[in-house]
């Protein structure tokens, strides 16, 4: 007798396909004899389906798998949660310094041009306390007006695109039009208060300095390597 591999029925030695299923038997042939007839296990009737094989343990269908677990907050040095939570590398105060100057120089140019109307126009400023005030107004309103642009535009000033800069949130995307507008906001702060807002990110451990802490932006390398700064 010859037992189908698929089926488990059993045929006659002779036969070359069982006669339940139609598949091909295998070459092996048992006797079957007396007691080892009774001994083998009945043939499977076709009405009958075939029992499922039991679920492995590690099959997924068994499995309740968990959702990943979140990252970590980076930490600093001082083993303190870090707030930049991207990463993005924060612009060094050197290389701040190059892009405000390029901007500054700017603002300069275009007062100077204001100057040179007002003395072409013949008008003759006296030199006294109240004139010092007014040209200073003067100069603060031209800087404030230029941020006010290019927070307008929602880009990147002059200098800052000079020296290869870009304004990125704390969580590494880019800022909205809030966002840019409160950091200039926050940028007037950090320069009225006697330039301690700026002077802050020589101290503080990821550079950051006040207007950066409450706009949550700041301003990140483009590039690894920039036409001024090669990075270490």
């Amino acid at each position: 007798m010859m037992q189908c591999d698929f089926c488990r029925a059993w045929n006659p030695a002779e036969e070359h396909r069982c006669g339940r299923c139609g598949r091909r038997l295998p070459g092996n042939v048992i006797a079957i004899d007396g007691s080892l007839a009774l001994a083998l296990p009945a043939p499977v009737p076709l009405s009958q389906p075939l029992p499922k094989p039991p679920a492995r343990a590690g099959s997924a269908g068994s499995l309740d798998f968990l959702p990943p677990a979140p990252l970590p907050p980076r930490r600093l040095k001082t083993r303190v949660d870090a707030a930049i939570s991207c990463d993005a590398p924060v612009a060094t105060p050197w290389h701040r310094a190059v892009a405000s100057a390029f901007d500054l120089a700017m603002i300069l140019v275009a007062f100077g041009m204001f100057l040179l109307a007002l003395y072409f126009t013949g008008a003759r400023l006296p030199f006294n306390r109240a004139t010092l005030f007014a040209l200073g107004a003067a100069l603060a309103a031209l800087t404030l007006f230029y941020g006010f642009v290019w927070t307008l535009a929602n880009c990147e000033s002059a200098g800052m695109r000079w020296t290869r800069l870009e304004l990125v949130s704390f969580e590494g995307a880019r800022p909205d039009a809030g966002q840019r507008v409160l950091r200039l906001l926050a940028a007037c702060v950090s320069v009225g208060a006697l330039a301690l807002g700026v002077l802050w990110s020589l101290l503080d451990e990821e550079g950051l300095a006040w207007h950066d802490y409450i706009s949550r932006t700041f301003p990140a390398v483009r590039r690894p390597e920039t036409n001024f700064f090669r990075s270490s």
